[in-house]
């Protein structure tokens, strides 16, 4: 459920960034990104954690893994390169 979580931030995210004004939104995006990282990859981490326990559901929590594990890292690396970018 985490990792469509973390899928479902990434438009609110860009509704967010939508709305603010021109100035504030370099911290809004990293805060956005920031996010979707951490919803994501816990996600990935509970769906690994059932599959570690045996889960009946499977496939989902193959999917929930899967889909986690790579949009968060993903989005920590996007954030991690952007907030490079803003520093300097």
């Amino acid at each position: 459920m985490l990792a469509v979580a973390g899928i479902v931030a990434i438009p609110a995210t860009a509704a967010l960034l939508a709305a603010t004004p021109m100035g504030a939104r370099a911290p809004v995006y990293l805060l956005g990104l920031a996010a979707i990282a951490a919803i994501s990859f816990a996600g990935g981490l509970l769906g690994r954690r059932a599959l570690s326990a045996g889960t009946a559901l499977r496939a989902r929590a193959l999917t929930a893994t899967i889909v986690g594990l790579w949009l968060g890292l993903t989005a920590g690396a996007l954030w991690f390169w952007t907030l490079l970018a803003v520093a300097l």
